[in-house]
């Protein structure tokens, strides 16, 4: 027979776990990795393309998405796009492009930086919508 005082501890660790879960960070709707391929001196600029995987973790899939390749610092700076993806939910989809970026830009990734990219699309509704990817 157990105790009230080990069902009362019991209840608390159990209404604690409960409680932190409840205060935990959502999870992001687009999650992924990607791998910097070889670069080409442009100018002041680096040339390279870069190969994605993204998650689509929300619950609908997704048609006509573009991705963006965005300036860190200043979000409305963007260096390229890949356009017309479509992106399954709860799926992982490959993608590659080429960009054009900043030397310094190129050279923080080398660092250990992640680029700063977003998926853009229309939701059911036709509302737009912006999301950046968790790398």
């Amino acid at each position: 027979m157990i105790s009230a005082r080990t069902s009362l501890r019991i209840s608390v660790v159990v209404l604690l776990a409960l409680a932190l879960s409840a205060f935990a960070a959502p999870s992001s709707d687009f999650s992924g990795t990607y791998t910097l391929g070889a670069a080409a001196a442009a100018g002041k600029d680096v040339q390279l393309t870069i190969m994605l995987t993204v998650a689509n973790n929300t619950s609908s899939s997704i048609s006509n998405a573009t991705i963006s390749l965005h300036e860190p610092q200043a979000g409305r700076i963007v260096y390229g796009q890949l356009a017309g993806l479509a992106l399954a939910s709860g799926s992982s989809t490959h993608v590659n492009g080429s960009f054009r970026v900043p030397q310094g830009l190129y050279e923080s990734w080398q660092k250990g930086s992640s680029p700063a990219m977003s998926v853009s699309y229309n939701d059911a509704h036709g509302n737009p919508v912006q999301a950046f990817i968790q790398f």
